[in-house]
């Protein structure tokens, strides 16, 4: 008798949850390849024809829903912290140290520690309830993620469903997140750049980047299907099990069909961890994956919660970071190439040579004054390496090598692009140096003339050189390529994220002069029929990229301003900007020390963001997305403070380090408990928060009597005022 559709249904979904499980945990392969896609088409089919014996976990699942306009940012139940990096024996060595004192033992053979290979990927986060995958968030900035579920659900090394195997006999609690790294096995991106290649499509730069590109489309079905996925950590569990280690927890995990490395190893001494570090940097290279050191954990949970951790990092793991792979190679010329700031970048060009797993023809040299601190010439034999084992950059020239020609590399005085006078920038310290100095001439000639007498002679700093050179910029904001860049930038995902208008789309808009400015975004919707001669233009395309647009005009201040590629203007300075001020005609007429005297804005950022808000570009491009009816406001987040709280009313100056938070996390606590933050210390400060290396502001309340709060003390203030309390919500009826 045949099987019933049920019967038949349940059958398969087993079945392949099955076979993804032993090939992805334990490496397996219970069928061909060609086998299991014959089933799950058979199961789509059943599923197709029987919707209401579709199950949450079943493989056809992963075949991704519609796609969706963005991702919604989720805060962490758990944040996701990073982790602090060693790159010598001595470093790891203090870290071994500060454990041991940390537990405050001097018998080292209590302390167990877990070795494990630090995959070069993206970080997520897995919530499971009940053992049904309901959440994937990205790491984000480890308090708030973006909700990448659909696509993670593609992914066949990541169980929709939690599932024990019968030797283990365990339950899923009812939640657990799982903490791991995302990433793309070489032999995928190897055949995807194939691929590209033959098509003539730009290649990907690395398995990582290509990692976050393939989360981060916005068609679920459109991620690589060959993505992979260890386990790691994780972040909460409820209810609390009996999970005791890091051994335990990655053993658990595993039963449950979650991916682990099997190159972990244990060990209880500094030893047992230098001898796996060189071990594995002897194989990794020949893995299927992209690495970059190596992590170093306590194992016992017990002793982690000891240990605790500070704003950024776990105390109880370090990563130990190899030196960056080299290579030696000759270079055959140097071209300048303008950023989205006007910024010019020599690129160098060499001979192919193989590096970290990637041909590399092509290498920064940063700027102008790290070539000539190198001696760095064309024709050069030089030694190339990856930073972060990403970015190819040229450390040092083979100078027994050198030929007897050799041509140097001139000093740019002319944009590349538009040919516009370029101006230079010094290294700011260096700068500052002689600001100091000639700050201290003026104030010795006055002092002399006061009292008479001959100015005492001051020694000068040494003169600035083209060593001290940090970047030359093209001040033209309407270069070409400057523009190019910066439209390019403000169209991003991380500004204004405008759907369907990515950097191909940009150029292919500016070569066809639809897009000549940031207003010309705007202006789009009214050269449909322009758009429609376009090759690959069709009316549903240009049905999103319109609908994109539109979108992008109510993001906010904040976005706009990191948009603009204005110089020293991130995502951070600009949402401290668009709080302070709230909108954008405020922020233009505020002087240049209103913006130094913000914390975290400081002088140089408030002489970019002036500059710009009063050069007659930065008031053009202002005046365009007004009339383009952007929003250029910020509602102010504003949480009423406890009545009863010590920091109300204050004006409070932070300096120093401390253990127990970040400068900017504490000074966000404190102003949603009244307080106001400044950075620097006067007769109007109230208090000063004083961590470890406090320097010359401590010095200076003293002088002035200001009110000194070390960390206990601070804890102690924090610990007793109540939270603030959030904003009333409207009723729903």
């Amino acid at each position: 008798m045949a099987d019933t559709p049920q019967k038949r249904i349940k059958y398969l979904q087993d079945h392949l949850n099955e076979c993804s499980r032993s090939y992805y945990v334990d490496a397996l392969s219970l069928i061909p390849d060609k086998e299991f896609d014959s089933l799950l088409k058979e199961l789509e089919q059943l599923e197709e024809k029987h919707p209401d014996l579709r199950t949450p976990d079943s493989p056809t699942q992963r075949v991704g829903g519609q796609p969706i306009d963005g991702f919604n940012t989720v805060t962490h139940k758990k944040r996701m912290l990073s982790i602090d990096n060693t790159y010598d024996e001595a470093d790891l060595s203090a870290w071994f140290t500060r454990v041991y004192k940390g537990l405050d033992t001097s018998d080292k053979s209590k302390v167990d520690f877990i070795f494990e290979p630090k995959i070069d990927g993206v970080a997520v986060s897995l919530r499971y309830e009940n053992g049904i995958l309901t959440q994937a968030l990205s790491r984000g900035d480890g308090r708030k993620g973006d909700d990448i579920t659909n696509n993670v659900k593609t992914i066949a090394a990541i169980p929709i469903k939690l599932t024990s195997s019968t030797k283990s006999k365990l339950t899923a609690p009812h939640v657990l997140e799982v903490r791991g790294e995302i990433y793309m096995p070489n032999h995928v991106f190897d055949r995807i750049n194939k691929q590209r290649k033959k098509v003539g499509d730009e290649l990907l730069a690395n398995p990582r980047n290509a990692t976050a590109g393939a989360l981060k489309t916005k068609d679920p079905k459109q991620v690589a299907r060959g993505l992979a996925f260890f386990a790691h950590g994780y972040g909460e569990i409820e209810p609390i099990t009996s999970i005791t280690s890091q051994q335990n927890l990655l053993d658990t995990v595993k039963a449950f069909g979650l991916p682990t490395n099997p190159k972990i190893k244990t060990g209880n001494s500094i030893q047992d961890a230098l001898e796996y570090i060189e071990s594995f940097d002897q194989k990794r290279n020949s893995l299927d994956y992209a690495t970059d050191g190596a992590v170093i954990k306590v194992n016992d949970f017990s002793q982690q919660q000891a240990l605790g951790q500070t704003s950024k990092f776990p105390k109880w793991c370090v990563a130990y970071k190899y030196a960056a792979e080299q290579a030696e190679t000759k270079l055959l010329k140097v071209d300048w190439q303008v950023g989205k700031t006007g910024r010019l970048t020599p690129r160098a060009t060499m001979d192919s040579v193989p590096l970290a797993g990637t041909t590399v023809q092509h290498a920064t040299l940063h700027n102008f004054g790290e070539i000539t601190r190198k001696d760095i010439r064309v024709n050069d034999t030089v030694i190339i390496e990856k930073a972060g084992e990403i970015i190819p950059q040229v450390v040092s020239v083979v100078t027994d090598k050198r030929p007897s020609k050799t041509t140097p590399i001139e000093e740019p005085n002319a944009c590349p692009e538009c040919g516009s006078e370029v101006t230079r920038e010094y290294d700011s310290r260096r700068a500052n140096e002689l600001a100091v100095w000639q700050r201290k001439i003026e104030k010795e000639k006055l002092k002399a003339e006061k009292e008479k007498r001959k100015p005492l002679d001051i020694p000068p700093p040494a003169s600035l050189t083209n060593a001290d050179i940090s970047g030359h910029f093209c001040d033209n904001r309407e270069c070409p390529a400057q523009l190019r860049e910066s439209i390019i930038w403000f169209v991003g995902r991380n500004q204004m994220d405008i759907d369907s208008l990515g950097e191909k789309a940009v150029i292919q808009l500016m070569d066809a002069n639809l897009i000549k400015s940031f207003g010309d975004i705007y202006s789009l919707h009214s050269k449909r029929d322009q758009l429609l001669t376009l090759d690959r233009m069709g009316e549903k395309k240009i049905d999103n990229l319109l609908a994109g647009i539109e979108k992008s005009k109510t993001q906010g201040l904040a976005r706009v301003l990191a948009g603009l590629g204005i110089q020293h203007i991130g995502a951070r300075a600009a949402d401290i900007l668009a709080q302070h001020f709230g909108n954008i005609d405020t922020l233009i007429s505020a002087k240049s020390d209103q913006l130094a005297d913000i914390d975290e804005i400081g002088p140089i950022t408030a002489q970019s963001i002036h500059h710009f808000l009063h050069s007659e570009a930065g008031q053009h491009i202002i005046q365009e997305l007004k009339d383009a009816n952007l929003t250029l406001s910020t509602p102010k987040r504003h949480t009423p403070a406890p009545s009863d709280s010590p920091f109300a009313g204050k004006t409070v100056v932070i300096t120093g380090t401390f253990e127990s938070f970040g400068r900017k996390d504490l000074a966000e606590q404190i102003t949603n408990l009244g307080a106001k933050v400044t950075s620097s210390v006067s007769k109007n400060t109230d208090l000063v928060l004083a961590g470890e290396s406090a320097g010359s502001k401590l010095d200076k309340a003293n002088k002035l009597g200001v009110t000194v709060w070390d960390e206990p003390t601070l804890l102690k203030n924090l610990n007793s005022t109540p939270p603030p309390t959030p904003p009333s919500q409207p009723s729903l009826f």
